[in-house]
């Protein structure tokens, strides 16, 4: 099924190797097991952040501080949103070094074609990159330390929580309708929420299918390398 392929990976890893390889608790006899805990390692870790990233959706809506920590909605929102472009840094950063590091280690295991498995690799990491930029546009494809997260809707959602908490104090004489600032204050906070909401949601749907679509694809490469075969794995997936 297409959403088995990381867990067929992790397994094919414990199936393989000795578990206790594997969880830590001894150490490897050789170049290949000691290969085989390292990439376990590595592709746990971009698993991981391709599972944080498909929970934004519930971070954006639910991970809100109480009111009595002092931080409003506002700043909560762009906190996770600085989050959430880093961690797509972070992916993509991973995913370049796992394949990268796996054509280095190439020559460990004395195979005829290292020119072909190298070649397979890039093609792999060419593609995996080619996914990214279509669920990636809200980055603008800038660098992600390029990028202000001060949207205007962040900006005047905080402003407008300042003035309702008091943080901004406003000059002696200066009338202010609060009800309006609040009614404004709410409007701005809910369509905010919803676009955040919207995009991480419609990005983890697409996140999901390239978690499953690279996970196959490595763990085929690295199994062939190891001569073993996966009953179950899958490249169908687009």
């Amino acid at each position: 099924m297409e959403n088995n392929q990381s867990a067929l990976a992790v397994k094919y890893f414990l199936d393989n190797f000795p578990l206790d390889v594997m969880i830590d608790k001894a150490k490897p006899s050789n170049k290949k097991e000691e290969l085989a805990h390292l990439y376990l390692g590595r592709l746990s870790e971009v698993l991981g952040v391709f599972d944080r990233l498909i929970r934004y959706e519930k971070y954006f809506k639910d991970f809100i501080p109480p009111a009595e920590s002092g931080i409003s909605e506002s700043e909560a929102i762009e906190y996770h949103l600085r989050a959430y472009i880093e961690d797509f840094y972070i992916l993509q950063e991973r995913i370049r070094k796992i394949v990268q590091h796996l054509i280095e280690d190439i020559p460990n295991y004395g195979i005829q074609n290292e020119k072909d498995v190298e070649k397979a690799l890039r093609h792999l990491s060419d593609q995996i990159h080619k996914k990214f930029e279509k669920i990636t546009s809200f980055l603008r494809r800038q660098h992600v330390h390029e990028r202000s997260v001060s949207e205007l809707d962040l900006v005047t959602g905080k402003f407008l929580s300042s003035i309702i908490s008091g943080e901004m104090p406003i000059p002696a004489g200066v009338q202010l309708d609060q009800s309006l600032v609040k009614s404004r204050h709410d409007e701005v906070l809910a369509s905010m929420k919803e676009k955040h909401i919207t995009q991480s949601r419609e990005n983890s749907a697409n996140l999901r299918k390239m978690k499953e679509w690279f996970s196959a694809r490595f763990t085929y490469i690295f199994s062939s390398l190891n001569d073993h075969t996966i009953k179950g794995l899958s490249m169908d997936i687009e």
